[in-house]
C-alpha cells in the first residue's frame, strides 16, 4: 500500500512540473531528495531481519514478520533516537546497517568471556602478552586505561557500557607509542618523568635514544615486578607511558638499606644523585655512602634519618616537589676519580693557594701536585699535615678541613712555601704570571701584591700582612681585570670573548667554535700576554699556513683553518669540517672571520684562559 502512494506522488510531482511556474523549479532538489529517500519497509526479509535485531536489542516483542506496522515503526523511531539518527520510524538503510552492527555488539557483550575482552584489549593496544582468560591485574589495568581513554566511568566489573564501547567500531584505541629515532616534546615530557623516578640521570634533550631506551628498559623491568604485563623492550609503548602517567613515583617494591643490592638501590641512588645528595655514579650496591646521602635527604624531607628508604621515603623521594641540595654529603677522594666533592676540593686548593688548576672535577696529577703542596706548607703541624701525606688522595677530614678554609698563613715571604702559597694565589687571580712562582718574593711578587691590594681597597704597602692575606685568600677576592677575557673550553670546543664594561664587569663580545690540539696537546691555565702576531703564518715544521694568528704563549696561537699555500684558494677543507672537535697539534683553531675578529679587537695584553 505504502508504495502505491509513493508511486502515485512521484507522478504527480512529475506531471506538475510541467505546469508550475519558474520559482517552483527552483524547489525541486528539496522534493527530490525527500522523493529519493529509500525506505525497505515494504522488502520483507529486510524488514524481518530489522524486526529480529530490534527484538534482540529490547526494541521490539513478539515475532519477526517482515511487516511494517505500528509496534515496528515506533520500535525504529525509538532505536533511531537512542543512536542519533534521524527519526523517521522508517527503515533505511543506514538504520539497518546500524541495527546489524548494535546486535553484533550485544552478541558480542552476552557472550563475552574473559579471553574474548582481553582480546579486544590487546587489539586495540591496551592490553600486551597473550591472552589467557584469566582475569589477574594486569587486565583490570588495561580495562581501567580504556575507560580512561574513552572517557567512560572507571569501573572494576565487566558493565554493559564499557563492554558496548569496547566491541564497537568506535571504541578509542591506545595512542602511538615512543621509540629509538624519535624526537620533540612527547619525548621530553618522558624523559623529564624517567628522571624524576630514578630511571634516567643523563640530560633531558627530547631526543629519544640509547640511553633514554634503557631508562625505559629499566622502567618496564619495574614494571613487571609489580605484576605489569609488559615486555622490558625499551619502546614506550602506549602501555608503558599509560602506567609512566599514573604517578609511579611510590611505586614501592621493597625497602633499600644499607647493602641492599639490585635495581631498586640503584634507582634510590639514582634519585638521590639527581636531586644533589650523593656525588657517586650510581650502582645497584647501596654502600655507607648512599645511606649517609639518604639520611641528609631524609633530614630535609621531615623524616627520620634512618638510612632505610622505606614506602614513606619512596614516596617523598620520588614526588616531583622532593627536596633538593646544593652541597652533596662529603667523602673521601682518590686520584683517578671525578665527581662535585672532587670539584668542591679543587675550588678550595685553588683558593687557598695550593693550586694553580681550574676546577674541572676530576682528581689528577696537578690535584696530586697541590695536596704536596699543603703537606710541605704544614710540614710538622700535628695537626695539619697528616691530613695531606699521601698525595694520592684526601680522606672524607681532610676534604672537610679543606672545604672549612685552612689558615691564612704568617705571611712570612721569606720561608719558600709561604711565598710560594701567596704567588699561586695572586696567578690564579690573574696578577702574576706562571714563572713568577718561584719560592722568592721579589720585585715582581711585590708589584702584584700592591696591585692586588689597590683592586681591593687595601693599603698599597705590597707586603703580605693578616688583612691582606686574609683577602686573598677569600674567595671573594677580586681579581685583576683585562679589557678583553677570552676563555677556551676544550670540552665544549668554544671560545667566549668577554670585554670591560663601565661597571668594570665583563660582557660577552663574541663566542665561536674552534678544533683545538689533539691528545690534550693543548695547554691548560692562565695565560697574561696573548697579542695579535701576522696576518699570514707559516708552520714550518707542518708545512702550512694560516691567517690572522694570534700567540698565547710560545708556539700556541689562535688562527684560521689551515691553507697549504699563502693563497684563500689552497684552503684545506677538512680544516673547516673539523671546526667543533679536536684536530690541531695544540693551536687553537677558528674560522678566518673569527680569527680575524681577535685578531683586530682584541689588543696585546689580553687575558687568555684554557679550561676543559
Amino acid at each position: 500500500m505504502f508504495r502505491r502512494y509513493y508511486l502515485l506522488f512521484c507522478v504527480f510531482i512529475t506531471v506538475s512540473a510541467l505546469y508550475m511556474p519558474a520559482p517552483f523549479e527552483l524547489q525541486m532538489p528539496v522534493i527530490a531528495a525527500v522523493a529519493e529517500q529509500a525506505y525497505l519497509d515494504d522488502q520483507a526479509e529486510p524488514l524481518r531481519e530489522a524486526q529480529h535485531h530490534l527484538h534482540a536489542l529490547g526494541y521490539l516483542k513478539g515475532n519477526a514478520d517482515g511487516k511494517f506496522g505500528k509496534k515496528t515503526e515506533e520500535a525504529l523511531y525509538t532505536f533511531q533516537a537512542d543512536h542519533s539518527l534521524p527519526t523517521s520510524g522508517h527503515l533505511d538503510q543506514q538504520t539497518a546497517d546500524a541495527l546489524k552492527e548494535q546486535s553484533r555488539i550485544a552478541q558480542k557483550i552476552e557472550n563475552a568471556t574473559a579471553l574474548d575482552v582481553q582480546l579486544r584489549l590487546i587489539d586495540l593496544g591496551y592490553l600486551t602478552g597473550q591472552a589467557d582468560g584469566m582475569w589477574g591485574q594486569q587486565s583490570i589495568d588495561a580495562w581501567h586505561s580504556f575507560q580512561e581513554q574513552n572517557a567512560l566511568p572507571t569501573t572494576n566489573r565487566a558493565d554493559s557500557a564499557t563492554l558496548t564501547a569496547l566491541f564497537s567500531n568506535d571504541a578509542v584505541a591506545m595512542p602511538e607509542g615512543l621509540n629509538l629515532g624519535d624526537y620533540g616534546d612527547d619525548v621530553k615530557a618522558l624523559q623529564e618523568k624517567l628522571v624524576q623516578l630514578g630511571f634516567l640521570s643523563d640530560k633531558i634533550d627530547g631526543e629519544y635514544g640509547q640511553k633514554t631506551s634503557a631508562a625505559v628498559t629499566r622502567l618496564q623491568q619495574h614494571l613487571i615486578a609489580q605484576g605489569r604485563a609488559v615486555v622490558a623492550n625499551g619502546v614506550a609503548t602506549p602501555l608503558t607511558i599509560n602506567y609512566l602517567e599514573e604517578n609511579l613515583g611510590g611505586s614501592y617494591i621493597h625497602d633499600v638499606s644499607l647493602y641492599t643490592e639490585g635495581v631498586e638501590a640503584e634507582r634510590v641512588e639514582r634519585r638521590l644523585s639527581i636531586l644533589g645528595y650523593m656525588d657517586a655514579t650510581p650502582d645497584i650496591y647501596f654502600d655507607a655512602y648512599a645511606a649517609e646521602a639518604l639520611k641528609a635527604f631524609q633530614v630535609d624531607a621531615g623524616l627520620e634519618a634512618t638510612g632505610v628508604a622505606d614506602r614513606q621515603t619512596f614516596d617523598i623521594l620520588f614526588a616531583a616537589d622532593a627536596p633538593r641540595t646544593e652541597r652533596c654529603v662529603l667523602h673521601a677522594i682518590q686520584s683517578g676519580e671525578r665527581g662535585k666533592v672532587i670539584e668542591m676540593v679543587e675550588e678550595a686548593l685553588l683558593t687557598s693557594g695550593a693550586s694553580i688548576k681550574l676546577p674541572n672535577g676530576r682528581f689528577n696529577a696537578e690535584d696530586e701536585d697541590a695536596i704536596v703542596n699543603l703537606y710541605r706548607y704544614f710540614k710538622g703541624n700535628a695537626d695539619m699535615e697528616p691530613l695531606f701525606s699521601y698525595r694520592g688522595a684526601l680522606s672524607k677530614t681532610a676534604v672537610i678541613t679543606l672545604l672549612e678554609g685552612i689558615d691564612i698563613g704568617t705571611g712570612n715571604v721569606k720561608n719558600i712555601y709561604e711565598a710560594s702559597r701567596i704567588q699561586r694565589r695572586l696567578h690564579t687571580l690573574y696578577y702574576l704570571p706562571k714563572e713568577g712562582i718561584d719560592g722568592r718574593f721579589r720585585t715582581d711578587s711585590a708589584n702584584a701584591l700592591r696591585e692586588f691590594q689597590k683592586t681591593n681597597g687595601l693599603a698599597e704597602t705590597g707586603e703580605p700582612d693578616r688583612e691582606t692575606l686574609s683577602a686573598l685568600y677569600s674567595g671573594s677576592a677580586i681579581s685583576r681585570r683585562f679589557p678583553y677575557r677570552v676563555e677556551v673550553s676544550l670540552d665544549a670546543q668554544t671560545v667566549t670573548v668577554y670585554a670591560l664594561n663601565e661597571k668594570n664587569t665583563y660582557d660577552v663580545a663574541r663566542s665561536f667554535h674552534c678544533s683545538t690540539g689533539l691528545n690534550n696537546s693543548t695547554p691548560r691555565g692562565i695565560f697574561f700576554d696573548g697579542f695579535p702576531a701576522n696576518r699570514w703564518h707559516y708552520f714550518e715544521k707542518f708545512e702550512c699556513w694560516a691567517q690572522y694568528s694570534y700567540e698565547i704563549e710560545g708556539n700556541i696561537m689562535f688562527h684560521s683553518v689551515i691553507y697549504s699555500d699563502r693563497d684563500e684558494r689552497t684552503l684545506r677543507k677538512g680544516s673547516v669540517s673539523n671546526l667543533g672537535n679536536p684536530a690541531s697539534h695544540g693551536c687553537i683553531r677558528l674560522n678566518v672571520e673569527d680569527a680575524q675578529w681577535l685578531y683586530e679587537h682584541c689588543p696585546r695584553g689580553s687575558l687568555v684562559i684554557v679550561i676543559d
